[in-house]
């Protein structure tokens, strides 16, 4: 008779025995249905998709607060570092901390570059100095303090309204570029 010691041995070598015998049928049962795709292990990790409501971004230039950037919402765009925006409204800051508001439909804003593009019906106001500014495109550059309008820009001040075909300022000068096609008329008189 076999001792009960040795029957456990036996299960071991029965199975090692038989293995021929079932190793086929436990692996085709064991294979994966469906295939296997490799590209599902080659996961982004670096990817941040997120969507914000009510942002606020600071700028800070040279120590002290150049721009705050106001948005009714947020999300990551198709380049890195790059958030697109809806409601925009922004105050720019002078050396002297005289506010300039700028509002758009829409905006992107690169946060390496610290650049903000501003997109359909923006509106620049300068309360300072009652100037109003209207235009559909606005590149703002927080490290050169610069402010590029390529497109038609349309420039409303207390006795003058000039029409140009672009538009470059400089925040820390305050010096204004109108280019393309100049039409302006000041105090009721009319020049091309």
């Amino acid at each position: 008779m076999i001792s009960q010691r040795n029957l456990l041995w036996l299960v071991p070598l029965a199975l090692l025995v038989t293995f021929p015998l079932w190793r086929i049928p436990l692996a085709a049962f064991l294979t994966p249905r469906g295939g296997y795709d490799p590209a599902y292990a080659n996961v982004d990790t670096e990817t941040h998709n997120f969507t914000m409501d009510k942002i606020r971004v600071q700028q800070i230039h040279s120590g002290k607060k150049s721009a705050e950037i106001r948005a009714e919402n947020a999300r990551t765009g198709d380049k890195p570092d790059e958030y697109v925006m809806t409601k925009v409204d922004t105050d720019v800051f002078d050396q002297n901390g005289a506010i300039t508001n700028i509002t758009a439909d829409r905006g992107l804003y690169n946060i390496e570059t610290k650049q903000l593009t501003l997109i359909d019906n923006v509106v620049i106001n300068k309360t300072k100095d009652k100037q109003s500014l209207y235009t559909d495109l606005l590149y703002y550059d927080d490290e050169k303090r610069t402010v590029w309008c390529p497109g038609a820009t349309r420039l409303v001040a207390e006795d003058a309204e000039i029409h140009g075909g672009s538009l470059r300022y400089e925040v820390e000068t305050g010096q204004y570029e109108i280019g393309g096609r100049v039409r302006s008329v000041i105090e009721g008189f009319s020049r091309p």
